[in-house]
């Protein structure tokens, strides 16, 4: 493990900056590049920190819900378009109006 490695998984453990110096200088670190290394790994756990809450799906299951609506809403257009007017349409607005609500709900 090299030593930014080393820095970034103390920063990982939760320790303080003190504690991070104190364990830098036990393992035989310069003052320089104690400095250097806690700034650097500092820098690199925050970005790991920032890319990973990104990388996370947002709304999958929204997307999903709108989708089988939608698709639902289409077999239900289809079968008023052949005579069952009443249910397709019913149909219809129930689907739309569990749409629209899921859209503004947050």
């Amino acid at each position: 493990m090299n030593k930014l490695d080393y820095s970034i998984s103390l920063r990982e453990k939760g320790l303080s900056s003190n504690e991070i110096i104190e364990n830098l200088k036990a393992k035989g670190f310069e003052e320089s590049e104690i400095q250097y290394y806690l700034k650097k790994s500092d820098d690199m756990y925050l970005d790991q920190l920032i890319n990973n809450k990104q990388s996370k799906p947002k709304g999958k299951l929204k997307n999903d819900m709108k989708i089988i609506g939608l698709a639902l809403s289409l077999l239900l257009l289809i079968s008023a378009f052949f005579g069952y007017v009443r249910i397709g349409l019913l149909g219809l607005f129930v689907i739309w109006s569990l749409v629209g609500y899921s859209s503004y709900r947050k």
